[in-house]
């Protein structure tokens, strides 16, 4: 009864409940096309008021024309100089605004046509007019025929757009009309669904109490039989009470009657009978101790057979215990700190790495809150880390702070596993943490020396590619064809220090904080282009292609995004010395700017991709680590990327070569 009204529950309301997922969704569905609808609107109110833009600045050119041929002063002509490069400011941001409509594309193009033609003629009356030449009728009626044609172009452009937006209007009508019926009728399913499981579940728990009640009647129509069967009992007991007492009588009277048959025939026939019962019953002990023994001997089997099991159960759980000892001393001895934790962030373990690291005891921890080791700023991290780990997720090597006892914050690597039980289920954490504070240290000596190094290369340097670029001047007509060459590898090989000494530059910047990002608004397919022509310059043995091409404008730091393009681009050269085409594509995915590069090259280990966007690493590839670099052009690209908000990946297998991507926000 139970399961079938839990059962009646589930489906009542689990119908309920989808009907109003799909109220949900479709009342989403309708308004995100309504916020559709209100865009495109916007987006055709903006368009049709370029037109009239556009128009209008016509008029005041030719206002200002026509006061100026009448008048002869020059103040006149000041619309009619801006009138040409407002009206093609506003076809440009026209055709920008309408790119997906290919018709409004065709009518712009001869909007364009019709302006530079009105444009000229009217520079030519005013050239005319400047030079005290005769204005002649046909000059005025080519101008007003052009002023028409442009009118009736932008009478076409804004009847297009005010067609496109009636079709959006009707399309949004029906939404409207539709949605409101159809969550009407939901809803009046729902409740009809609703009050039948009521009805259902009411009929339920009245005849569960109609079946209690008789339950309780047959219960007590149970004790009522029980009292009268103890009575019956009572009377039984007494009824064997008497019939032993006659029993006993009837014995005496029976050994009375044998004592007085005193005939010798009656005697050997009681002998001979008494024998005969004897070897029967011998039979029949003899047939049940044979049962017996079969009995046993299964017995014994079976017990060999558990004896069999129980000790191969205790050498397993010796070879269990000798591995947990052994595990156990490895946690102990380990210099790392192994701390173990329950969901709740409580302390469970903690071994004598954790002790000379941490500087607390185990006493002093266990039972107590692993925020103790965090530093309050970076109380946060904890509920973070425990979610990921409920959800069975291991964290490698998250570098973060933590606090010693005697208040000192020291750098860490931690290493975080869940722990699992038979089923699965994490019932705690495993953590691993190193304390990784000199190793900072060191990373931070070498970058403080390295930005000093190139600061001090810098300077002789910059004067060394100024002087090859003088003798690259004066012995350019050198007879030795030898000597420009030379000069020109020289100048190429003071390119690359440069750009390495930047690069370092760079990464101590970034490490400081001091490395700036200026944004503005630009074409980044128009940067891809300049940046191609100029490693062709310097990769002649190459191939570049330039696939899905698309128009696409960011909000960026150009400086610093070129650097990132320009360092895929070389590292594509660099590390494909057999193949010779290298692919580029520039497009819109999931509303964002996508640019990759791919080549045909040696291709990355999968163990190395995680971290080829590491600060100074580089592949175990024996044939990568003889190609010179110092593993910074992608990590100073990754950090570049990150700052503008984006995402940079690569894709690659051994021997086939290497694609790597980065992704921007759109502009807006």
């Amino acid at each position: 009864m139970n399961l079938n009204l839990n059962r009646k529950l589930q489906v009542g309301y689990g119908i309920s409940i989808v009907v109003l997922i799909i109220i949900g969704f479709v009342s989403w569905f309708t308004l995100r096309n309504l916020l559709d609808s209100n865009r495109a609107v916007s987006h055709s109110v903006e368009i049709m008021q370029k037109y009239e833009q556009i128009l209008s600045a016509m008029k005041d050119a030719e206002t200002g024309q026509r006061g100026y041929l009448i008048t002869g002063q020059t103040k006149y002509l000041q619309p009619y100089n801006g009138a040409y490069l407002q009206s093609e400011s506003l076809a440009l941001e026209l055709k920008k605004l309408t790119a997906d409509n290919s018709a409004q594309q065709k009518n712009i193009k001869i909007i364009q046509d019709i302006l530079g033609n009105r444009l000229d003629i009217l520079k030519q009356l005013v050239e005319k007019k400047q030079a005290a030449k005769p204005i002649l009728s046909s000059d005025l009626d080519a101008g007003k025929s052009a002023m028409d044609a442009l009118r009736n172009a932008i009478a076409k452009g804004e009847q297009d757009e005010r067609q496109l937006l009636n079709a959006r209007n009707e399309k949004l009508l029906n939404y409207t009309n539709f949605v409101p019926v159809f969550i009407l009728i939901a809803m009046l399913i729902t409740l009809g669904i609703t009050l039948r499981s009521y009805r259902n579940v009411a009929a339920d728990i009245q005849e569960k109490d109609i079946l209690r009640r008789n339950l309780e009647v047959s219960e007590e129509e149970t004790q009522t039989l029980n009292e009268e069967l103890s009575a019956a009992n009572e009377e039984i007991s007494s009824a064997n009470e008497e019939l032993s007492a006659i029993n006993e009588e009837l014995c005496e009277a029976r050994d009375n009657l044998v004592n007085a048959n005193q005939t010798l025939e009656k005697r050997v026939t009681d002998r001979t009978k008494a024998l005969q019962d004897s070897e029967e019953e011998t039979q029949a002990l003899n047939e049940e101790l044979t049962a017996i023994n079969e009995e046993l001997t299964a017995t014994n089997e079976d017990l060999t057979d558990s004896k069999e099991k129980l000790q191969l159960m205790l050498d397993e759980l010796k070879i269990a215990e000798e591995r947990s000892a052994k595990l156990a001393a490895i946690v102990e001895s380990s210099d790392d700190a192994i701390i173990g934790k329950d969901l709740d962030g409580v302390i469970t373990a903690w071994n004598r790495g954790a002790e000379i690291i941490f500087g607390y005891r185990e006493a002093d921890m266990v039972g107590n809150s692993i925020l103790k080791l965090i530093p309050a700023h970076l109380h946060h991290e904890e509920p973070v880390i425990l979610g990921r780990l409920r959800n069975g997720e291991k964290i490698d090597h998250y570098e973060t702070v933590r606090q010693t006892s005697d208040g000192r914050q020291i750098n860490v690597s931690l290493t975080i596993s869940p722990i699992k039980d038979k089923e699965g289920k994490v019932i705690g954490v495993s953590k691993i943490a190193r304390d990784i504070t000199e190793q900072k240290r060191d990373d931070q000596r070498k970058s403080d020396f390295i930005g000093m190094a190139s600061h001090e290369l810098k300077t002789p340097l910059t004067s060394l590619t100024a002087l090859i670029q003088v003798l690259q001047h004066k012995l350019k007509t050198n007879p030795d064809p030898f000597v420009p060459q030379a000069l020109d590898k020289a100048k190429l090989q003071s390119k690359k220090m440069s750009s390495l000494i930047n690069g370092f530059l760079n990464v101590s910047r970034l490490e400081s904080g001091k490395l700036e990002i200026v944004t503005q608004d630009f074409e980044l397919s128009q940067l891809v282009d300049e940046l191609i022509d100029e490693i062709k310059l310097t990769a002649s043995t190459h191939e570049f292609i330039f696939k899905d091409r698309a128009n696409i404008t960011v909000n960026a730091d150009s400086e610093k995004i070129g650097s990132v393009i320009s360092n895929l681009l070389s590292n594509a050269v660099k590390y494909s010395p057999n193949g010779k085409t290298v692919t580029i594509r520039l497009k819109v995915v999931d509303e964002q700017a996508e640019f990759s590069v791919e080549d045909q090259g040696l291709g990355i280990n999968q163990k190395d991709l995680p971290r080829i966007f590491d600060r100074y690493y580089r592949a175990g590839s024996e044939h990568i680590k003889q190609i010179s670099g110092f593993g910074v052009g992608l990590y100073l690209s990754a950090e570049i990327i990150e700052r503008h908000h984006g995402r940079i990946w690569a894709e690659s297998e051994t021997g086939k070569g290497s694609t790597f991507y980065f992704k921007l926000p759109l502009k807006g």
